[in-house]
């Protein structure tokens, strides 16, 4: 019985002060859970709003020229690669249930593999696309007045300079903060047991 004494002692001494409940610590999860699908479902409808419009523009207007079907074809492409990395990402969310402390850690841990990927690699490749896409679309708008060209490929360059350079790396940085911490609360609460 000395075993249990020890235990019992041990239990009663450990400072939970700064842990969540398992109630909050449940609801910590669903509310990280349905804020980020909430998020990842408004990003595949905003994607398939811009694939509808692009297919919808070039039907209704009849392109001229090659490079812009090429351009809406990039565009498009660029599309679908938001909603396919999106879709897996929403599955995998959706599939998170109420799990162990363990579990949910290496949950995290996944998403910030994946979250490092989604930005080095395939955030790119999307942009890279688009933005090849966008230049061939124009091309057919404003060839004739070589001022507007300048003017548009000027403003199309600023604009996919300051989502490459400024937005998408504060965003990551917020984003990876917020999963840091995420991990870091999981992991107190873990280290207790």
């Amino acid at each position: 019985m000395d075993n249990f004494n020890d235990l019992k002692a041990i239990w009663l001494n450990v400072k939970t002060d700064g842990l969540p409940s398992s109630a909050q610590m449940i609801a910590i999860i669903k509310t990280y859970k349905n804020k980020t699908l909430k998020k990842l479902v408004w990003i595949i409808i905003a994607a398939l709003a811009m694939i509808l419009l692009m297919l919808f523009t070039g039907y209704v207007y009849n392109f001229k020229f090659l490079s812009s079907k090429i351009g809406e074809g990039f565009i498009v492409f660029s599309g679908l690669i938001l909603i396919a990395t999106n879709l897996n990402s929403l599955n995998r969310f959706y599939r998170l249930k109420v799990c162990s402390n363990k579990e949910y850690i290496s949950f995290l841990e996944q998403t910030r593999l994946r979250q490092l990927f989604y930005f080095k690699y395939t955030q790119l490749a999307g942009l890279f696309f688009c933005f090849v896409g966008l230049i061939l679309y124009l091309y057919e708008l404003v060839y004739q007045n070589t001022f507007s060209m300048i003017i548009s490929y000027l403003l199309l360059v600023v604009y996919f300079s300051f989502i490459l350079f400024y937005l998408r790396p504060r965003n990551y940085k917020k984003g990876a903060a917020k999963l840091k911490q995420e991990i870091e609360n999981a992991r107190r609460v873990a280290q207790q047991f």
